[in-house]
Formats: structure tokens, C-alpha cells, sequence
């Protein structure tokens, strides 16, 4: 028998370990190619040579748009990775139903290109007239998840202003859910003809939201509860106070910051012991908190004549920013991306806003003791200065004249519009910025690019939108009458309508 031949056992022992060898290279090489190939590395099939490509990541809201690339379809639909050559590239995303979306860049060796944020807007949008309203709603507005929609009913008839409020998750429904919450009547110093309200903002529990109540003998301010709309108070009265601004504190209604124009004082209020503590900062002119302890504000303290000074207020510590010139306008905001703080500080009479990261790391640092700028972005007579909903992109806003920068890539845009606004723009969500023109919704990229009018508006800034976009609610003119209309603006087209 064979195997008892030690000659031809040892030979089948040989050709046994050379087969595990030749086994084990095939699975290293093919392993090796798998983990190239997914970092683009590819071969040139007139040189022979391996090459590194680019790698391009795309993705669309709704899915399934349809890849073309320089004018030629990829055979893919969004979401994909694609491995392509370095170039210059034309990026088209189609679906039946739907506008086109296009993207000009280029791919260098070694790059990675990612535009998962494209929305693709209906080309005929379905639009359902949802009520109408004698004249322009004073307050129109939604909680920061995007569920609850607040619309004033302007009845000055009434003891209280009155708010429908609807239930943008029901949307879909033959009838929305909605629901007509009152203001205390008791709340109020008064009521009339002449009673304007203003949304200040809205609590992080989407329950509370903030307002200023102007009328014939002054202002107040008002936390309204939706929840429990009898739990309402009036904070001028609830702590015998006169403000001229008020804040929340980190986007919560237990305390809130309190500030007083004449006497530029900054202070904070507990709302449940009903008691306003002590001034924190004194010489404030403008200012804004963020999270818990930390506030930006503008003051004219120590500062030479013509100048005032950007400080931030770290838990009771008071740091410097910037210095520039006084201004009518000041333009004051911070956010939080990828773990590092990035503020805005400046006037309207500048012709620079400087951008800063993580500054108060430099004014602690003893080498360093100050701020040094990351980057000026240049817009003269800035009236606005906003971070998109993500944090990622920083806007300048002056009309019609834009800059933004991109944090993530480093980049800077800088564009006029053609289209005259009838107010600002303002961030539909992470990637776009939207508006109001020639009475049409206007949408665009955040650099300018992929500009969208879409359905009548009477407003002055953009819609708003149910928590899933899949809804756009408007105000509009009314098509039979004088009066105005709530429109819900179905954003689906072709089969990703629902079926009745």
C-alpha cells in the first residue's frame, strides 16, 4: 500500500505543504488586492503600472438618483463609492420626478470627494391648502426636532393671542393632527391691536419657547409651554425685572440669562427659587451664551474711543478675544464641531469677521496669552453671521452678497446672488441655505451652487419643514380670495409618493 511507503509519504507530505503555501499566497494576494483596490490603488491597463486613483462617495435624499459622471451613467444609483482617475469631473444625480442635481470638482491621486448631502426637489411638487388665515401670522415657527408647528391665529378679538399648532409627523394623514393652544390671558400686561410677538427661541425639550411680547406701553417676555400652556410665565413679572434681552440657558427654561440695555448689566435667573442673581458682566453691549458658563459678548470697557472689544465669559473668568471697531450691528456666534469650538466676533463696520478655533486654549496657554485668528473671511457691512445646522459651514450674510467657510475641507466661498432676497436666508439644514425671491421659496447649496425656486411664499425668510423633509409648510396667497394660505408642499415625486 502507498502509505506505508515512506518515500511516497514523504512525498505526499511535501506536495500536501506546498498545496497549504500556494493557498495561503492566493488568500494574502487576494487580501491585498481587496484592501488596495478599497484605497483605489488600481492598475493601469496600458502600462501595466499600479496607480493610486481617487475614490468618490455619493449619496441623495430621496435615494436611488441615478449616477452620471462627464455626461456618462455609472450604471449605480446613490448611495455608492465609486473608484475613478484623477480629473476634472461634471457629477449629475437624476431621478424621474425630480430636479437635477450637478456638482463641478476635481479628483487628485490619493483624494477622497464625498457629496452625500444632495436633496433632489419634485419638479412638480403636489401642494395641499391645509387653512386659511386672514392676514400674515405673527408668529410662525417650529420646535427645534421639527414636530411642532406654531402658526398665530391673529384674532385681537380675543382675550390672549391663540396659536394653531400641528403635529408635522401626521402630515400624511388625510387630516393633520392640530390643536389651538391660548397664552394665558393673566399672563399678559396687555392685549390689543397693537400687540406684536417675536419667537426669541425655542427650549432643546421642544416643549418651551421664548417670546417677546411688544404692545402700546412697552415689552415683556414670555416662556409659553406647549405641553401645559397654564405652567406659561411672564419673566418681567416673575422676577420684577425690566429686560431688554433674554436668553436661555443652555437651551433650557429652568434658568435663563437676563440683560439690561441701560444699565449694561448681564444676569441670570433661576426660574423654579424665582430669584435673579447677581450681575455676572457688566459693560456688555451685545451678547450670546453657549452651553453651560460660556457667554460671548461685545463691550466698550478699557477699549480706545471708536473701538470695543469681542471677551468670552468662562464660568465666572473673563477672557480676551478681539478688538475691532464699534459698530451698529454686532455679530457674535459659536458652535461646537468635531470637538473644537470655533467662535465669530465682529461689527457691521468691518470689513473682515475674524473666525476663531478653540481661542481660549491660546489665551490660557502661557507661550501664547491671546487669540490668534484661524482666518478673517471678507464680506463688508455684514448684517448676520450663522452656523449651519451640523456646525460644519460659518455664513456671512450682507443682502445678496455671501462668504462661507467650510470647516471640514478648509475652503472659502464668496458669491453674490443674481435673485433679490425679500429677507435673509437662513439654514435649512446642514448643506442649504434658503430664502425667499420674487415671492418663490429659494434654495440653494452653501456655496451658491444648485439655486432652486420653488412654490409662491408671502414670507420674508424661508419655510419650514416636517422632522423627515419630506414636507415643506409655507404661507401663501390665496388663489380665490384675499386671504392667505398654510400649504404643505409634498417634497416626493413618481413612486416615492404614497399611495392613497
Amino acid at each position: 500500500m502507498d502509505y506505508l511507503d515512506p518515500r511516497k509519504r514523504r512525498f505526499y507530505n511535501i506536495r500536501l505543504v506546498v498545496g497549504y503555501c500556494l493557498i495561503a499566497v492566493v488568500i494574502a494576494l487576494g487580501t491585498l488586492i481587496i484592501v488596495y483596490g478599497a484605497n483605489g490603488y488600481g492598475i493601469n491597463t496600458k502600462t501595466g503600472q499600479i496607480v493610486q486613483n481617487a475614490l468618490l462617495f455619493t449619496d441623495s435624499i430621496p435615494g436611488g438618483a441615478q449616477i452620471y459622471l462627464n455626461g456618462q451613467s455609472q450604471n449605480t444609483t446613490t448611495s455608492a463609492r465609486l473608484v475613478l482617475p484623477s480629473g476634472k469631473y461634471t457629477l449629475n444625480l437624476k431621478k424621474d420626478g425630480y430636479r437635477d442635481w450637478t456638482r463641478q470638482f476635481t479628483l487628485n491621486e490619493l483624494s477622497v470627494a464625498r457629496y452625500v448631502y444632495p436633496f433632489l426637489f419634485p419638479i412638480k411638487p403636489v401642494s395641499t391648502n391645509l387653512k386659511p388665515y386672514q392676514s400674515a401670522p405673527g408668529i410662525y415657527t417650529e420646535s427645534p426636532d421639527r414636530r411642532w408647528l406654531f402658526i398665530q391665529v391673529n384674532e385681537t378679538s380675543t382675550q390672549s393671542p391663540a396659536f394653531d399648532v400641528y403635529d408635522t409627523t401626521t402630515l400624511d394623514q388625510p387630516t393633520p393632527v392640530v390643536e389651538q393652544l391660548s397664552i394665558p390671558p393673566a399672563i399678559l400686561t396687555d392685549y390689543s391691536a397693537t400687540s406684536a410677538f417675536k419667537v426669541v427661541e425655542w427650549s432643546s425639550d421642544n416643549d418651551h419657547v421664548l417670546l417677546q411680547h411688544n404692545f402700546s406701553g412697552g415689552n415683556e417676555f414670555l416662556v409659553f409651554s406647549r405641553a401645559h400652556p397654564d405652567e406659561s410665565f411672564n419673566i418681567n413679572r416673575l422676577f420684577n425685572t425690566s429686560p431688554s434681552q433674554v436668553s436661555l440657558y443652555d437651551k433650557k427654561a429652568d434658568q435663563l440669562y437676563v440683560y439690561k440695555q441701560p444699565d449694561a448689566t448681564l444676569q441670570r435667573a433661576n426660574v423654579g427659587a424665582k430669584t435673579l442673581g447677581p450681575v455676572l458682566i457688566k459693560h456688555v453691549l451685545a451678547y450670546k451664551p453657549y452651553g453651560r458658563d460660556l457667554v460671548t459678548f461685545i463691550t466698550d470697557n478699557s477699549e480706545p474711543v471708536g473701538k470695543v472689544g469681542g471677551r468670552i465669559w468662562d464660568n465666572g473668568q473673563t477672557y480676551k478675544l478681539n478688538e475691532f471697531k464699534a459698530g451698529t450691528t454686532y455679530l457674535i456666534d459659536a458652535a461646537k464641531f468635531q470637538g473644537r469650538f470655533y467662535y465669530i466676533v465682529g461689527s457691521d463696520t468691518e470689513d473682515h469677521i475674524s473666525i476663531y478655533k478653540d481661542p481660549l486654549s491660546g489665551i490660557k496657554n502661557p507661550a501664547f496669552g491671546k487669540a490668534v485668528a484661524l482666518l478673517a473671511l471678507h464680506n463688508p457691512g455684514t448684517q448676520k453671521v450663522s452656523f449651519s445646522d451640523n456646525a460644519r459651514f460659518i455664513e456671512l450674510e450682507n443682502g445678496q452678497s455671501f462668504s462661507v467657510y467650510d470647516i471640514e475641507t478648509d475652503s472659502v466661498y464668496q458669491y453674490s446672488l443674481a435673485q433679490p432676497l425679500a429677507g435673509i436666508m437662513v439654514w435649512m439644514d446642514g448643506h442649504r441655505l434658503m430664502g425667499v425671491s420674487g415671492g418663490k421659496v429659494l434654495v440653494m447649496d452653501y456655496d451658491g451652487t444648485n439655486i432652486q425656486q420653488l412654490t409662491p411664499s408671502s414670507l420674508d425668510s424661508g419655510p419650514l419643514f416636517s422632522r423627515d423633509f419630506k414636507h415643506m409648510l409655507t404661507i401663501a396667497a390665496s388663489s380665490s380670495d384675499s386671504s392667505i394660505v398654510l400649504q404643505n408642499i409634498d417634497l416626493r415625486a413618481g413612486n416615492d409618493l404614497p399611495k392613497r
